[in-house]
């Protein structure tokens, strides 16, 4: 889904958390909101809320919330102006900046994001957009926006058949991992560093090494925080 470049990894100078935890992952329905925290029955919505990292394998962003980042299309041949391909959620190097909004309404999983961009190339046109999986990468599946796919799912967690706090994201019927890895400045979209985050599943190991996890990628849980 992005261009794979050579990035230079924090997990050298961070440590490192005890692993992701084995849990049993208990699929919630999402037809509608109620499964969300804050249900509202008489508008049909939850939240909103932020997400963030819980049970991290890197210790340094331990329960940090999430931000956002988006693609840029623009030739110069043909367009008058920059245009938004797609957005994907991400979670920051800091997590004491601006944090992007959840919620659910009838039954999605939305951002409150940008959909759009300025003649200058800005952010612009702000409102709530649906999030959903690419269904055609699946080793390559962030949490998108202005992209069609697969939509989110809603889990709780069970360690030795205890329920433990609050409500995670995932796929797939029964995949609440995600993997995330370190992305300088330069590629994000807002000219900060942040970590890149894509759901871990059936077929979500790379396509040419069969390794599961990408170099210096490491494990998390994402809770709803609510």
């Amino acid at each position: 889904m992005l261009a794979k470049v050579t990035l230079v990894s924090l997990l050298a100078a961070v440590p490192l958390a005890s692993a992701t935890p084995n849990v049993t992952a208990k699929l919630l329905p999402s037809e509608d909101c109620s499964s969300y925290p804050g249900y509202d029955a008489a508008t049909n919505t939850a939240g909103p809320w932020l997400i963030q990292v819980v049970d991290s394998d890197n210790a340094a962003i331990e329960g940090f919330s999430d931000t956002n980042a988006y693609a840029i299309s623009f030739d110069p041949r043909v367009d008058h102006k920059p245009s938004m391909r797609w957005g994907y959620m991400t979670f920051p190097t800091r997590n004491d900046i601006a944090k992007t909004r959840l919620q659910c309404a009838g039954g999605a999983l939305q951002a409150w994001v940008p959909t759009d961009l300025t003649d200058a190339g800005a952010p612009t046109n702000v409102q709530w957009a649906s999030l959903a999986f690419p269904v055609d990468e699946p080793w390559d599946a962030p949490l998108m926006w202005k992209f069609n796919g697969q939509p989110p799912q809603i889990f709780e967690h069970y360690i030795d058949g205890e329920k433990q706090d609050g409500v995670f994201l995932g796929a797939y019927n029964g995949s609440t991992t995600w993997g995330l890895k370190y992305n300088p400045a330069n590629v994000g979209s807002y000219n900060s560093d942040f970590y890149y985050a894509r759901i871990l599943g059936p077929n979500s190991a790379d396509p040419s090494t069969g390794a599961p996890l990408n170099a210096n990628e490491t494990t998390a849980f994402i809770r709803i925080l609510a």
